[in-house]
């Protein structure tokens, strides 16, 4: 079987869609030395491959030149009996191929909040001819029916996200000492951990709650300290430092600013509790990575977040609206001493783990 993987972004830049793109051309490539598909890729946006991932002689970048791209993906994919389409932007690629050769097997990763609306023209077309949609979660499911009542809901498939292959869980569920000292931190602090993208045009994370949690918290145990990590844009950061300021939390938040991938893990290892009540996430990567430190999770309960928690089995969910939810499960969270690091890790990466991944994926292809 030959498959040609057509996608935006992987490794020019860092998000979740992104994280997502490095794990999945991963799984083909490996799927390809195993001898069961013979796999290329190429990107609109990227220009080489990281090898880790990916063997660059069988990708092809395209830097942005998005008419170069389109061409040269369409023109390509004669040669492959699949082509998957990363992402829905990409639906006129897509269309145009199904179009000209309606015997292709064509597949659609369909990830969050760019496919919960009602589609029109090139996007509604490629949801309907799509021989599969692979949902990262049955919530962005449910979004595509009710939005889009013409496609056929048996050809969307759940296909969650998963740890990256690289990704080394710890052994030892220890806090670094480092990370205390770089931002001041008592030795005995309670850490509440959030780590997402700041964007001033995403303001649905939930840490706006957070911060205004903090000096009730505190009222009740001065040695909780919530730490919010993550490269943010400047409008955002304005916004974030006055909105601690207005609350008085200036010594009870710290700001990291990004994160290098080498000092993630122990960011995580840092926190007491990872919180991020979110209203609107396709699913959530940084939550399984988070349980994969052995962490305690709080999420929202209206969203994708639902099916990275396993619907409640591996943390807690509740109403994003809801800040009194919050507060209790911060309190709860913090005072649980029953928690098993080693076993919560082990129960995530059963399930979301890139063993069960690459195997979803050899299931859907071979379907």
């Amino acid at each position: 079987m030959r498959v040609l993987f057509l996608y935006l972004t992987g490794f020019s830049i860092t998000g979740g869609i992104e994280k997502f793109n490095r794990s999945f051309l991963k799984a083909l490539h490996e799927l390809s030395v195993d001898g069961f598909i013979d796999a290329e890729a190429c990107s609109s946006h990227d220009v080489i491959a990281d090898e880790k991932y990916f063997p660059r002689k069988r990708f092809k970048g395209f830097a942005g030149n998005r008419i170069r791209f389109v061409f040269s993906s369409i023109i390509k994919s004669f040669k492959f009996d699949t082509v998957i389409i990363g992402h829905i932007n990409l639906a006129i690629i897509g269309c145009l191929i199904k179009r000209i050769r309606p015997s292709v097997k064509l597949i659609l990763i369909v990830h969050g909040i760019e496919v919960w609306k009602t589609h029109v023209r090139h996007k509604k077309e490629l949801l309907e001819l799509a021989d599969i949609i692979l949902s990262v979660s049955q919530f962005t499911k449910e979004k595509i029916i009710a939005f889009n009542p013409t496609v056929h809901a048996d050809r969307i498939k759940i296909f969650p996200n998963t740890i990256d292959p690289y990704f080394l869980a710890p052994t030892s569920f220890n806090k670094p000492d480092y990370l205390f000292k770089r931002y001041n931190l008592n030795s005995d602090a309670q850490i509440l951990l959030t780590v997402t993208r700041l964007s001033f045009t995403e303001k649905y994370k939930g840490y706006d709650n957070t911060i205004a949690l903090m000096n009730e918290i505190t009222e009740s145990n001065n040695n909780v300290r919530y730490v919010l990590c993550g490269k943010a844009d400047s409008f955002e950061k304005e916004r974030i430092v006055s909105l601690i300021k207005a609350n008085g939390v200036s010594n009870k938040v710290e700001l990291t600013g990004f994160i290098k991938d080498e000092e993630l893990i122990d960011h995580y290892l840092l926190a007491d509790v990872f919180v991020m009540p979110s209203k609107k996430e396709g699913f959530g990567i940084v939550f399984i990575e988070a349980l994969a430190c052995g962490r305690k999770v709080i999420a929202g309960s209206k969203d994708g977040s639902v099916d990275a928690l396993m619907n409640g089995e591996l943390g807690t969910l509740i109403d994003p609206d809801n800040i009194d939810e919050l507060k209790q499960a911060i309190f709860t969270s913090l005072e649980n001493k029953e928690h098993n690091p080693y076993a919560m890790q082990q129960k995530v990466y059963a399930a979301f783990g890139f063993h069960r991944y690459k195997e979803r994926l050899r299931n859907y292809l071979n379907g």
